[in-house]
């Protein structure tokens, strides 16, 4: 077991299970989960209602926070009781849960419903581990987003900014409104998502993919990136003092009631909008962060399938997994998620404008960058997240300094 599992293995977890609908034995799917918020609730079960649609059963095993049900999941196969399926993001440590031989081959699936020719390229290669399918995609998010308020922009007479330096010229008219012109959880990862989203608007996709996918130290330590930090430790001047510990949703919220003017966020947060009665385009706006419209910084989720008392996949988990790919559940589950369908031959004619602007986006190759689950190990994510939020909260480091920090983060933990 490689450092990253044996921590999950040995965490303490707090989780909730509800009981199986009525089903037979082997049609009967335990599921470990961590979405619990309000629009992420509505989006499970989605799932586990066209599941027992198809005669299963579902054990709902929600863990409260990503980190969590991922330790949850890993202490059960470990103690001997896996779960038929639990939630991951795809990328590097779903490939090495693969790479220990935890995992079932989803090639039966995947074989049979010609899967590989409806998914996006960089989301196929990352499920590909050993020459096999190791996981069912569920949903496809990108993290470099803005939502903002429409209403504050009309009010202040402002048009959504499309450069950080139209954002950072508008925000102090924001911020004199009596608005705080950036809602943010101060959380690191939510603090990633945001340096990411400078990063790629002020120094361009390729300055991304040198520092994280090609794990480059010395480039981090160049003038595109210190810029793109500067930029970054330039926006904590309209963030609110009640950031640090807010969660996502809460920050959210602050654009939903029109106490906050913008969100940079994953495009889950429309899920919240959604849950509060709120139409793209109407009450909120949604947009590429600034400098990002050419790219789509791809989040994925996914459901694995640990090997469940051999290598043949159970019934019950060939079941669930079709179930997923299943296009209508794809569209009905994107609406209330507020993310865009796995498989690209869905028809989105129907869905909001944030979903068009997506596809349109994420359509070309070029543009798709693989989030810090896709690039980077537990451990380099955790060292380049700690340089991130220390630069953020410490006024005493400067871009130069911060840049050096990163460099460090991402040498000492290759």
């Amino acid at each position: 077991m490689n450092k990253g599992a044996k921590l999950l293995a040995g965490a303490c977890v707090f989780s909730v299970s509800i009981a199986v609908s009525a089903a037979p034995k082997d049609m009967t799917a335990d599921v470990v989960h961590w979405w619990t918020s309000g629009s992420e609730a509505k989006s499970i079960s989605v799932i586990a209602k066209a599941f027992e649609a198809k005669g299963g059963g579902w054990k709902d095993s929600a863990v409260v926070g990503g980190s969590a049900a991922r330790a949850s999941a890993i202490n059960r196969i470990m103690g001997g009781e896996p779960p038929a399926a639990m939630q991951w993001n795809l990328g590097v440590d779903l490939t090495n849960l693969a790479g220990q031989g935890l995992l079932a081959s989803m090639d039966p699936v995947f074989n049979a419903g010609k899967w590989n020719a409806v998914l996006p390229a960089l989301i196929k290669d990352q499920l590909t581990s050993g020459g096999h399918m190791i996981a069912v995609p569920v949903t496809i998010h990108a993290d470099n987003w803005m939502f903002y308020n429409t209403q504050v922009f009309q009010k202040l007479g402002l048009t959504p900014p499309k450069t950080w330096d139209g954002f950072l010229a508008d925000a102090p008219k924001i911020k004199a409104a009596g608005i705080t012109p950036i809602a943010l959880g101060g959380q690191p990862w939510q603090e990633r998502i945001l340096f990411n989203s400078v990063l790629v608007g002020a120094a361009g996709k390729d300055a991304y993919r040198k520092l994280f996918v090609e794990k480059n130290a010395e480039f981090a330590k160049s003038a595109e990136v210190v810029k793109a930090l500067k930029t970054f430790k330039d926006l904590k001047a309209f963030v609110d003092e009640g950031s640090p510990g807010r969660n996502w949703n809460d920050a959210t919220n602050m654009v939903i009631t029109g106490k906050a003017a913008v969100q940079f966020m994953g495009d889950w947060a429309k899920g919240e909008f959604a849950a509060a009665g709120q139409t793209a385009g109407k009450e909120y706006g949604c947009a590429m962060a600034p400098g990002n419209q050419d790219a789509y910084v791809l989040v994925v989720d996914t459901f694995a399938f640990p090997k469940n008392g051999g290598d043949a996949l159970t019934k019950a988990q060939v079941e669930l997994a079709n179930t997923i790919m299943d296009p209508a559940v794809q569209i009905a589950l994107a609406k209330v998620k507020g993310s865009m369908p796995a498989r690209t031959d869905v028809d989105i004619s129907g869905m909001d404008q944030c979903v068009q602007l997506g596809r349109a986006v994420s359509s070309k190759v070029e543009n798709q960058l693989p989030n810090f689950a896709m690039a980077l190990s537990g451990d380099m994510m955790g060292s380049v997240h700690d340089a991130i939020t220390k630069f953020w909260n410490d006024k005493s480091i400067d871009a130069a300094a911060a840049s050096v920090l990163l460099s460090n983060a991402i040498r000492q933990s290759r």
